[in-house]
Order: C-alpha cells, then sequence, then structure tokens
C-alpha cells in the first residue's frame, strides 16, 4: 500500500458528461446528484470548464450561475473550476486572457462559491501562469497548475519534471499532469510520475488522464501507487471511452490493497444512478468503453474533440479511414509547431485536418485559430511552423492584441467581463432565471413524450392498456 492518503475529484459535471452526452447537462440537472456526491467523501466536485462555460452560453445559461447554485446545494465539499488562458474562440485581443480579465474571472468564481481552479496554459507561458496563480491566491482559490502530456518522441522525464518544478516557482499549490488525449501508459508513468514527485518536493502531485486506449484505469492506478496524490475520475454513466476513469472501479481495486479514507462506494453509486436516470428520460447515449488502437497516439486528440471525430467518421461511413485521418491531423499539428493537443488547439486541428480529409485543397481555408497561432499571439511553441503559411498570414504583436487598454474596464462589469471570455456581445450574455432541481417524470408524462417525440413518423399511433387510451392522428 502507498505511505500517502489519495484524493479524487469528481469531474462528471464536466469532462465526463461533455466527453459522454455532448455537455447536455443543464444547470437544473447538476442539482440532482448533490446530496449523494457532497455527502461520498470526494477532495472536490469540478462544476466548470470552458466546454461547460460555451455550453451554458448556448443553452442562456449564466455560468456564474452555475456555481452559484452547487455552492447551495453541495454543501461543504469543495468546488472546482478549470480555466485555460487562452479562449477557443479565436476572436482577435481576447483570444489570450491576459491579466485583468484573469483576475477579474477568478474574483467572480471565488465569489460564485469556488474554492479550487486548475489554470491551463498549453504554451505554459510562465509571465502569464504567474500572474494567473497571484490573482488565484488573492481570490482565496486553491492554484493547480496545469502540466500538459503529450506522447511526442523526445520530451524526456527530466524535461517534464523541470516543468513542474518552475509551476512551483511561480506560485502553484498543485500540479496537475494533464493527459487529454489519453496517450499516458503504464511504462511511462513508472519513470515519470517518480521524476515529478522529486522535482515537486512538498508540493502535491494531481492526475487528469483520459481512457482513450482503454488503459486509463491502469494509469491512474499506478500512479497512485507512484506517488500521485489526487486523480480526476468521473461516475460509470459518463467514463471511460474520451471521459475519465470510472471511481467506484478504482475504489473496488483500492479497497484489496488496503487503501484508507477511500470515497463511500454506495454514495457514488447513488450519485451515478441519478444521473444514469436522467439519461434514460432525456435519451443521452450510454457510456462505453474503446477498444485499444494505435491512431489515438497519432492524433492525440483530447477528450470530446476525439469523441466528435469519431461520430463524425462513422456518420460519413469513413470509419475504416481512421489512420489516415490521424495522419493527418498529425501533419497538420507538426505544420503548425506542434503545440499540446488541448484547447484551443486541438480543435482548430481537427476541424482543419477533417477539411483536407474530406478533398479541400491543403489549407485553402485556415481555421482562425491556427491563423492566430501562426501569427504568435499565443505565444512560443516548441516545433517549426511552415515559414509559407507565417507569410500568408503575417504577424501580430502580442502587446497589441492584449493591451492593457482593452481589458481596462473589465473588472467593473460582470457580463463584459463573461462576453470578454466567451467571445459574444455583451447583449447576448445569459441572464440569471429562476432554477429549481430537475424532476423525473412521472410514468404516464415519459410514455405521453416519447408518444408524442414519435407521433410524426405515423398518420394514427394509438395505446391501449388497462384505465388508459392514447390516440394520436396526423391531421392532412
Amino acid at each position: 500500500m502507498s505511505s500517502h492518503r489519495l484524493t479524487f475529484t469528481d469531474t462528471s459535471l464536466t469532462d465526463g458528461q461533455t466527453a459522454v452526452w455532448a455537455g447536455a447537462l443543464d444547470n437544473r440537472m447538476v442539482l440532482v446528484p448533490a446530496a449523494a456526491l457532497s455527502s461520498s467523501g470526494l477532495a472536490a466536485v469540478e462544476v466548470l470548464s470552458p466546454a461547460v462555460l460555451n455550453g451554458c452560453m448556448a443553452r442562456d445559461e449564466h455560468p456564474l450561475q452555475r456555481v452559484e447554485l452547487a455552492h447551495r446545494h453541495y454543501g461543504p465539499v469543495p468546488l472546482r473550476a478549470t480555466v485555460n488562458l487562452l479562449t477557443e474562440h479565436g476572436r482577435a485581443g481576447a483570444d489570450v486572457l491576459g491579466p485583468a480579465a484573469i483576475d477579474g474571472w477568478l474574483t467572480a468564481l471565488a465569489a460564485a462559491g469556488l474554492r479550487q481552479v486548475v489554470l491551463l496554459d498549453p504554451l505554459l507561458d510562465l509571465v502569464r501562469l504567474k500572474a494567473a496563480l497571484e490573482s488565484a491566491a488573492a481570490a482565496g482559490l486553491t492554484a493547480i497548475a496545469a502540466l500538459p502530456y503529450t506522447a511526442d518522441d523526445g520530451v524526456s522525464d527530466e524535461t517534464y519534471a523541470e516543468r513542474a518544478a518552475s509551476l512551483v516557482a511561480a506560485g502553484a499549490d498543485r500540479v496537475m499532469l494533464r493527459d487529454e488525449g489519453g496517450v499516458l501508459t503504464p511504462d511511462r508513468v513508472h519513470t515519470l510520475v517518480p521524476a515529478l514527485v522529486s522535482a515537486l518536493g512538498d508540493t502535491p502531485l494531481d492526475l487528469h488522464t483520459r481512457c482513450h486506449t482503454a488503459l486509463g484505469t491502469v494509469v491512474a492506478i499506478e500512479a497512485g501507487r507512484l506517488g500521485v496524490r489526487g486523480i480526476d475520475t468521473a461516475l460509470p454513466s459518463v467514463a471511460n471511452g474520451a471521459s475519465l476513469p470510472s471511481l467506484p472501479s478504482l475504489i473496488r481495486v483500492l479497497r484489496r490493497e488496503d487503501y484508507q479514507d477511500l470515497p463511500d462506494l454506495d454514495a457514488l453509486l447513488s450519485a451515478d444512478a441519478i444521473l444514469a436516470g436522467i439519461a434514460d428520460q432525456e435519451g443521452f447515449p450510454a457510456t462505453t468503453p474503446w477498444p485499444f488502437d494505435l491512431a489515438t497516439y497519432v492524433h492525440q486528440l483530447p477528450g470530446e474533440v476525439a469523441a466528435d471525430v469519431r461520430s463524425a467518421l462513422r456518420a460519413s461511413g469513413r470509419w475504416a479511414d481512421l489512420h489516415e485521418f490521424a495522419a493527418e491531423c498529425a501533419a497538420v499539428r507538426r505544420e503548425m509547431g506542434s503545440p499540446p493537443m488541448v484547447a484551443p488547439f486541438a480543435r482548430a486541428i481537427a476541424e482543419q485536418a477533417m477539411c483536407h480529409f474530406g478533398g479541400e485543397q491543403r489549407y485553402d481555408s485556415l481555421r482562425p485559430v491556427l491563423r492566430r497561432l501562426l501569427q504568435g499571439v499565443y505565444g512560443t511553441v516548441d516545433g517549426d511552423q511552415r515559414v509559407d503559411l507565417q507569410a500568408r498570414v503575417g504577424s501580430v504583436l502580442r502587446s497589441e492584441s492584449n493591451s492593457p487598454t482593452v481589458e481596462a474596464d473589465l473588472a467593473a462589469d460582470e457580463d463584459v467581463l463573461l462576453a470578454w471570455i466567451a467571445g459574444v456581445t455583451v447583449a447576448t450574455v445569459p441572464r440569471r432565471a429562476d432554477v429549481q432541481p430537475y424532476k423525473a417524470l412521472a410514468p404516464y408524462e415519459s410514455l405521453t413524450r416519447g408518444l408524442l417525440e414519435r407521433a410524426g413518423r405515423y398518420a394514427t399511433l394509438t395505446v391501449c392498456a388497462p384505465g388508459l387510451r392514447i390516440h394520436l392522428q396526423q391531421e392532412g
């Protein structure tokens, strides 16, 4: 048994449901499993991420209200959010969140009830990260700095250890090895985790890994044995595949190794049953493990991006060409300077590769995020970018695109701040609304709803049962 205590954060309400249910959980639904999750002994529950923020905006829900509601319903369990310093909308000027935007946003999140924040800068710009970590500390938040992991050749354990140490020097309370592409292997864990633990000293190391290759659970277990102190997980309904390891599955294994103070399995299963009930009523897809496939190590797409690509390939009848797409995805990434395959770069690279894969002449069009990447707006990448593409888009000085003058009024107005982060106009920022927890339909309500959803396929639809008769008929 490991000598240190292992803790777990649940990401079912963010990355789990984003990867499996395309972010369909609304503000009502996230409140229903609150009692079960908050009593289970979790270290934290993540309630907001960049993808969830975008989903809230699309549903006309206020993202900060989501945090406020969770704070009221989840009781003592700490709430966490993930904040990316680089936005995915590619809007000039707001694609890199400067000090004023980050400071205002973290202050707003803390006021809404947040206790922890994962700060992700895919390019590990220590100037940006240091300012964000200082803002988190000033807001009273536990600051977790993300260390992106890729399966690229030539990046040694020592390099990752140096990067981790630099995050601590910048002010991180914890460091998270973040494997959003699910490409971390048990073999690499056995050399990488000890190197990171040694470099971090007393600073805890966390792990966020996915299950793209079906190895996520094994990776998590081995990492826990080797010194990782916190592991991100999900409930079974939204675990595996593009999502994270199932916490109940981990607990069953760790119990055999005599780990102490593990979360309450019954409470977790109760919370999962609630989510499964919502999924059944709403028609959300069932989660399924993905088989091992080497294409994952080639395209390295994270979570929901990988799920979307798989769905698109199946829908277009080109699932057999997965490896061909993966190769094109890797080529685009290489020609962009090999940025880490996380937001905002991963989806843009996947979309660009899909354009080429669909027959468009290579780079006949160019995704906005990639244009901004080539222009140097986001910062410096490790690899070489295609010179002809750089010449085509020109350059933009980072000081021009992220001027303090542009951000000066962000802290003064919450709506202006949210519009800036989401890449929308202030007029489209959602209003706070009255939100009651989601309620399951009665059996007759579920039956009627299902019949109405299917009625358009039939001229006449009749259901008869003892004491019940429903008759639906198309007019005309």
